[in-house]
């Protein structure tokens, strides 16, 4: 904000210059909390009801809406994909002095990461398998829609079905048998497994989105649009939904974002609502712009408009190759000869279309993650995770591949590598990368994707999911290696899970 002012008081240019060191002594950071979490159930593994005390550290500074809200979002959310008929919950917020608490990747995710460990933990107490005991309190098909103990509306969601196929991919009967072999030699092998349900979308938080499309008399498709994109291929998948609409390649289309002096207003990318909210605003426009070309190119062809396709950049009679006109004909008869056009078509081809966000949208997956932990260094080696994730239609596989894969790392790095430390005064002692660990290629393993696609009541029933990965990571990792670790009488109840975290568990236990 300080440089926006200063460049707007100077009129000119004002960069920010921030290294790792200043960042890391100064810099806002992510979650720093805790929760004490009781939970009934009944001789057959049904919850009954559950009771959280939910402590957060805010750091030294109010960031809103972290601060004030981080207590009822956890709240909201905490059954998540569970049947918990009844809820007690109470927060307290406090201040220290310590680094800012700011928004990071999935900011309620405490209350997946509180409720998934408690779920083992309520396994083992009533010796009950954790995959056996979700699969008792998962919200079914039958049950939709369903209304939560916290009075949210569940519907359009799949929780049960990515609980199978996660548990079908790593292969859960196989893997009991092999860490059974395993532990005879020695080793020590754990399974993880976390549920969620992420929300996003919210009407009267979110906002609207704009997009503009226009096609030149050359044939150039542009889309204009508010939203920006920071890593997750916007300009991929607005594109994709243009061209898929137009019958033209994603890479005709030009695509311009984030220039506030052309652009429609937007209130900016987050929330997970790019998905939801842009591309619809995306995909009306570019059905808009299909009808305003199939009417122009009727009149053209003397064809009726339901018997025309639009294919590789053509406004062609289907079945009949030869009777076409291409958009860049379509465009100029538009543009330059307004008189040829059916009577009342407006000249020229630019539309525009405005999406606000729905109610609510409720996206889902299930997280497994297979670990080996060396009892004599405290190293956690994950072997293998596997993510089934259901964020509605897909517009792009590979894209929504590459935001599971960005969460899972971040999850991976939150429980076994990255940890803020201060002392007892509220220095950081973690002011590099040397203290501040990061997981690199070396210490992921490939992930594994399967994909449930349950369509959202919204406009091509996209939903959000850019934040999923992070939420449902934590727990999995911290699942698995408390799996491994439960026959040596190991109790985990958080993280960090360093070397050195897990050998005072292991110590202790012995």
């Amino acid at each position: 904000m300080a440089v926006v002012i200063a460049s707007y008081q100077l009129a000119r240019p004002v960069k920010w210059v921030e290294d790792r060191n200043e960042n890391l002594l100064a810099g806002g950071h992510a979650r720093a909390e805790s929760a004490t979490v009781s939970m009934a159930v009944d001789a057959d593994g049904h919850i009954l009801g559950a009771r959280v005390s939910h402590l957060v550290d805010v750091g030294a500074y109010c960031v809103p809406p972290i601060t004030g809200s981080q207590g009822g979002g956890v709240a909201m959310f905490f059954p998540g994909p569970y049947r918990i008929p009844r809820l007690s919950f109470e927060n307290t917020t406090v201040f220290t002095n310590t680094c800012g608490r700011a928004a990071y990747r999935g900011p309620w995710l405490f209350e997946t990461v509180a409720r998934e460990q408690m779920v083992d933990v309520v396994a083992r107490a009533v010796g009950i398998d954790p995959v056996e005991l979700r699969r008792r309190n998962v919200v079914r098909d039958e049950d939709l829609p369903y209304v939560s103990a916290t009075g949210l509306t569940y519907d359009r969601i799949s929780p049960a079905a990515t609980l199978e196929q996660a548990v079908e991919m790593v292969g859960y009967d196989d893997f009991r048998r092999e860490q059974s072999a395993a532990r005879e030699d020695g080793r020590c092998l754990g399974v993880g497994f976390s549920l969620y349900v992420e929300p996003s979308q919210t009407r009267g938080s979110m906002g609207s989105e704009g997009a503009v499309l226009r096609i030149d008399p050359t044939g150039a498709v542009t889309l204009v649009m508010g939203t920006a994109s920071h890593g997750q291929s916007t300009e991929t998948t607005m594109a994709q939904l243009v061209a898929d609409e137009l019958g033209i390649r994603p890479q005709d289309v030009l695509f311009i974002q984030g220039d506030t002096a052309v652009t429609p207003w937007g209130p900016g990318t987050g929330g997970s609502r790019t998905a939801v909210i842009a591309a619809a605003a995306a995909q009306q426009a570019a059905v808009q712009m299909r009808e305003r070309v199939v009417e122009i190119a009727a009149d053209m062809l003397e064809a009726s408009p339901r018997d025309l396709e639009l294919v590789d950049g053509a406004v062609r009679v289907v079945g009949d190759p030869a009777g076409q006109v291409s958009l860049a004909d379509v465009a100029e008869r538009a543009y330059l000869t307004p008189e040829a056009l059916p009577a009342g078509t407006e000249p020229g081809l630019m539309v525009s279309a405005r999406s606000s966000a729905p109610p609510l949208t409720l996206s889902n997956a299930c997280h497994a993650c297979v670990v080996e932990v060396d009892t004599e260094t405290g190293r956690v080696t994950v072997l293998r995770y596997v993510v089934s994730e259901d964020c509605g239609r897909m517009i792009n596989p590979m894209v929504v591949e590459g935001q599971i894969a960005g969460g899972v790392v971040q999850g991976i790095g939150g429980v076994l590598y990255e940890h803020m430390v201060y002392d007892d005064s509220g220095n950081p002692l973690t002011t590099t990368f040397l203290d501040y660990l990061l997981p690199t290629a070396a210490e992921v393993p490939e992930i594994e994707y399967g994909h449930v696609e349950t369509p959202a009541d919204t406009v091509g029933g996209f939903k959000g999911m850019g934040e999923g990965g992070a939420i449902g990571s934590p727990p999995a990792v911290v699942n698995a290696v408390a799996d491994a670790l439960a026959p040596l009488g190991v109790r985990l109840t958080g993280s960090p899970l360093g070397p050195e975290q897990v050998l005072a568990a292991i110590r202790a236990a012995r």
